[in-house]
């Protein structure tokens, strides 16, 4: 990548994390932004854009099941994929173009949007950028993810968008202390199963995880964390699992399995957790927010 695509790519990254994110109603809410940027580079990547023209018919649907999947708790207004393909319009790389003029924080009709004329479109130098070169479209992928989603759940997110091939390999740097003072603190076993496994003198299959995301200002403090297997790490990103305000596990109502493979999680349905913290607590106030902005219990 010559000098001048660097330049304009450090903008492009610099112009997206610092998109304003409506998070009144919610993380659902704060995630419409981020996703539909990610959809737009899945299509890039795949080859189903001729054009800088994103037209809102043609990935309306798309977003929307974006949205109720990957977008945290669900908001009471529902998914409205309207709202950030309007709303994106207050970052300098998205232009939209409709029948009616619309003022600052005013979201657009979606009658209006899905007018055949109306249609949105990166800033050109930036399209151009992100179609000519993987490399540019790796990178925008994981600044989004890493900015707004915790590890565990990347890797679902790539596969259902197909960007399983991009991969900057930049990575976050972890604050390997905090690793270390959770992972003792509930004594290298998982809180809610009690699972301990070692492989050649070492705990294995053990994570240290942020109650509140660490994406979404979650400190690196022993109270906002929690050791998990990978598994229940999983689902309680995923907000499958809850911690209810009796400190009893709880699972999502939404969640249905169709096998007993789904046993690992329904069994701790109502289960207190099977290791409690020897030292610090986990902070009252960061299992609010899991439960207010994560799990998708009651």
């Amino acid at each position: 990548m010559n000098p001048d695509d660097l330049r304009e790519l450090d903008e492009l990254v610099e112009q997206i994390r610092s998109m304003k994110l409506h998070v009144a109603g919610g993380l659902g809410a704060a995630l419409k932004k981020p996703l539909l940027l990610l959809l737009l580079v899945s299509k890039i990547e795949n080859g189903r854009i001729e054009e800088n023209r994103f037209h809102f018919d043609d990935i309306e649907k798309q977003l929307e099941r974006l949205i109720r999947e990957h977008g945290g708790r669900p908001t009471a207004s529902g998914p409205k994929p309207e709202q950030p393909f309007s709303h994106l319009r207050s970052s300098a790389f998205w232009i939209l173009k409709t029948q009616r003029e619309y003022g600052p924080g005013k979201t657009a009709l979606v009658s209006d949007l899905r007018h055949p004329d109306s249609y949105a479109a990166f800033r050109p130098q930036v399209f151009r950028l992100l179609r000519s070169s993987g490399e540019a479209r790796a990178r925008v992928v994981d600044s989004v993810l890493h900015e707004w989603w915790p590890e565990t759940l990347h890797g679902d997110i790539r596969e259902d968008l197909g960007l399983d091939r991009l991969d900057s390999r930049r990575r976050r740097q972890r604050d390997q202390q905090f690793t270390i003072d959770v992972l003792e603190n509930f004594r290298y076993s998982c809180a809610f199963c009690g699972f301990h496994g070692v492989l050649n003198g070492q705990a294995t299959g053990i994570d240290a995880a942020h109650v509140q995301w660490h994406a979404h200002r979650g400190p690196d403090t022993v109270e906002n964390g929690i050791a998990l297997c990978k598994l229940h790490h999983w689902a309680f990103d995923k907000g499958i699992l809850g911690i209810n305000e009796a400190e009893r596990i709880g699972i999502a109502d939404v969640f249905v399995t169709q096998s007993d493979g789904g046993l690992p999680l329904e069994s701790l349905e109502g289960r207190p957790l099977a290791v409690l913290p020897k030292n610090k607590a986990i902070a009252g106030r960061f299992l609010e927010w899991h439960r207010g902005n994560v799990y998708l219990g009651q």
